[in-house]
């Protein structure tokens, strides 16, 4: 009775092993996907750290009126509004949207997640253009025409892709 048992136990303990190696294995594999279209884009680092390292590159290079902009806010209409109450206040002039996304991107490449998340659809009627807010450090923001108002209407992408391109450490 008690080889048996101590029989029983060896496996039970090996299949425990076995269930937290696949475990950490799966979490590692999860980790390694995040930012890419494999996983939608999703996020690697929380929004919490994220929002901080974007606040932190603005304290530095964007003037305080624009500040309000400078989080990770994916929600459409609170986005739309943050941006809208920015600039009708006229204390963040547009002039400084490059900035602004510059910081956001941390100077990463953030195209193939806005082309995943349809920026370049047929129906915006803007072709290509929104992907330079995407890559900001890339063809760069020198002037903001009236076929931009489309793609600051969709601030809240521009965000969850910024936030999506930040690199674990």
């Amino acid at each position: 009775m008690r080889q048996k048992c101590l029989q029983m136990f060896r496996i039970l303990a090996v299949f425990c092993i076995l269930v937290a190696v696949t475990y950490a294995q799966d979490a590692q594999d999860k980790e390694a996907k995040c930012g890419t279209a494999e996983s939608e884009f999703a996020p690697c680092v929380t929004k919490e750290r994220a929002d901080n390292l974007f606040k932190q590159c603005c304290k530095q290079y964007v003037p305080p009126g624009c500040q309000s902009l400078c989080q990770y806010e994916t929600d459409e209409v609170t986005a739309r509004n943050i941006l809208m109450q920015a600039i009708k206040t006229e204390k963040c002039d547009l002039k400084h949207t490059s900035a602004i996304l510059f910081c956001a991107s941390q100077n990463q490449d953030n195209r193939k997640c806005c082309e995943h998340l349809n920026l370049t659809d047929a129906k915006l009627g803007v072709g290509d253009r929104c992907l330079r807010f995407c890559d900001p450090a890339g063809e760069g923001i020198n002037t903001i025409s009236r076929s931009d108002v489309t793609c600051l209407f969709n601030w809240n992408v521009l965000m969850y892709c910024h936030h999506a391109g930040i690199q674990l450490e």
